[in-house]
């Protein structure tokens, strides 16, 4: 392999392997399906105010997958703007989980409530890091060629 090929090479694939690795630790989001039963309408503990950030992070942690099949396997401006705004979205989404913590914190001890804000804090910097990377000259000659 030529020095020419391998530049190109670790140019455009290091940083998605990069966006792979934080995409993929956001689809943990996916878990919190199985928290609606935990819900006061539903008979459970925690504020209602919880079922719009539970839905959205279901949907968006089952689209990681197909996010990260984008980020590999397809090009074009609508590919890369697509991963920008679902990265956008998705960091929004944990904004939003982060002020419902703040306002009707979930039913745990104070440890807990601190891992619940870490979690999603970090998420949601997953999600900026991504679409921010995504602006890198390399990436963006990689989606617009």
């Amino acid at each position: 392999m030529t020095n020419t090929m391998r530049t190109k090479m670790t140019n455009t694939t290091r940083p998605r392997i990069l966006m792979t690795i934080m995409m993929a630790l956001t689809f943990s989001r996916t878990s919190v399906a199985t928290y609606f039963p935990h819900l006061e309408m539903y008979g459970g503990v925690d504020a209602n105010a919880w079922f719009a950030p539970w839905v959205s992070d279901t949907i968006l942690g089952l689209l990681v997958p197909v996010m990260i099949y984008l980020l590999w396997r397809q090009t074009g401006a609508k590919v890369w703007a697509t991963l920008i705004a679902y990265n956008a979205l998705g960091a929004f989404d944990y904004s939003h989980g982060l002020a419902t913590q703040w306002h009707y914190p979930q039913a745990t001890e104070g440890a807990v409530s601190a891992v619940i804000y870490l979690a999603i804090g970090l998420g949601m910097v997953l999600n900026i890091a991504v679409a921010l990377m995504m602006f890198r000259g390399d990436v963006m000659r990689h989606f617009l060629k």
